[in-house]
């Protein structure tokens, strides 16, 4: 039967394979990690909350359900499963921490497929997933379509995804808005994601009128900072104020009381559309910032523009260092800013060691192909790609290094 699909501008995204609904992103991200590699389309939901709605418009062929959750619990959910005539026949498998025999016998009562413990080897559950499900395409043995392709384009102080359905704004910095005007025509989905609040991330947010007013759908998500600062931005933008930072004030023409939507977002995992999963990582930085980790078309994608960290690995704590290697392990593209120091630049040649270094050394760890450095204001750009191409050369990474120069167009 042929797999069910959501509809952008008359283009497809493929609903995902697996649902996970667990409220560790931790295990949600290794879990979906290793299914993913087995070719296998993944979503995470941190909680069961609205699990029958989900699994009957997304169509799953597996679940993957915690039992300690907030809000619904685990095995609620997968009596609600089961007992619905449009969802009984999807797969389940528990995974919990719990190591009550009463729960397990629950489980089966239900017609769970697999109930593990926590900890779990992810690799033999991605196997035994496998065999449940066999080949992730819907004609076994046929060879899978390539994947489209995804555009990455360069911007003074951020970056544009593109694909045929979905724009992604890293940061609204300077040359967005003439991103934005070079292009009749605009997707159904918009997600404006800031890095951080301050001016350089802000500058041009007013670009998003024009998707807005074409009747895009445009979501606008940043940090989830204790000043509030996202529903105070949304309020002056609402009504056509400027906000400190930014050139113009967001106004809407054609669509006066059409606003974006709002996504305060913390550490964790989100969906940005079906089969395309977003992962966020707070980073070190004044204020509130955060890291972007992006799995589209295939292809795997980290935006990390501002994230001063020092080069000596004794500063790193053991949870912060693989935190950060996780967000960047397998990245097709990772964009890592620097300019900005933990340390004071070195008097031999002048480089500011703390800004670019660990950087390299995350990303070649982490088997990355593609490393562009993203400066910031006031930095050196003197012999930074040089010496980070040495740098990975030196630790046995094949990984390719450069700069980032606005207008550069990547396809992944």
């Amino acid at each position: 039967m042929a797999k069910m699909c959501y509809k952008f501008n008359n283009e497809s995204l493929p609903m995902p394979d697996i649902l996970i609904f667990d409220d560790d992103p931790h295990v949600a991200a290794l879990l979906g990690e290793v299914l993913r590699e087995r070719n296998f389309t993944v979503a995470h939901y941190p909680s069961a909350d609205g699990v029958m709605q989900i699994v009957q418009e997304t169509r799953p062929r597996l679940v993957v359900l915690d039992i300690m959750m907030p809000g619904l619990d685990g095995l609620s959910a997968c009596r609600d499963i089961r007992s619905n005539l449009a969802t009984r026949h999807v797969k389940i498998v528990v995974i919990t921490a719990k190591q009550f025999e009463q729960d397990r016998a629950v489980a089966m009562r239900y017609g769970v497929s697999l109930f593990l413990h926590k900890p779990f080897d992810s690799a033999k559950l991605a196997r035994d997933i496998g065999r449940l499900l066999g080949a992730p395409q819907d004609s076994p043995g046929a060879p899978a379509a390539p994947a489209p392709p995804l555009a990455v384009t360069l911007l003074a102080q951020g970056a544009v995804v593109e694909t045929a359905d979905l724009w992604i704004f890293l940061d609204a910095g300077a040359g967005l808005g003439a991103w934005v005007s070079a292009h009749g025509v605009f997707p159904r989905l918009c997600w404006a994601l800031l890095s951080r609040y301050d001016a350089g991330a802000i500058e041009e947010l007013g670009a998003c009128a024009a998707p807005l007013a074409a009747g895009s759908v445009v979501k606008l998500a940043g940090p989830d900072d204790a000043d509030s600062s996202l529903p105070r931005l949304a309020s002056r933008l609402g009504a056509g104020l400027p906000l400190h930072g930014m050139k113009a004030p967001l106004v809407f023409p054609q669509r006066a009381k059409t606003t974006p939507l709002l996504y305060p977002l913390r550490e964790g995992e989100f969906l940005l559309a079906p089969g395309a999963l977003g992962r966020t990582c707070y980073t070190h930085h004044p204020g509130s910032a955060l890291a972007y980790r992006f799995e589209l078309n295939g292809r795997k994608l980290v935006y990390c523009p501002c994230n001063e960290i020092r080069p000596e690995a004794a500063s790193w704590n053991q949870h912060e260092f693989e935190k950060f290697r996780s967000l960047f392990r397998g990245a097709d593209l990772v964009i890592h800013g620097y300019g900005r120091s933990l340390a004071q630049p070195r008097p031999s040649d002048g480089l500011n060691a703390a800004a670019w270094e660990p950087a390299v050394d995350l990303a070649a760890q982490a088997g990355a192909r593609r490393l562009l450095l993203l400066p910031l204001p006031g930095a050196s750009t003197q012999d930074v790609a040089r010496s980070a191409q040495a740098r990975a050369a030196a630790r046995g990474s094949p990984m390719r290094c450069a700069l980032a120069v606005p207008g550069q167009a990547c396809i992944l």
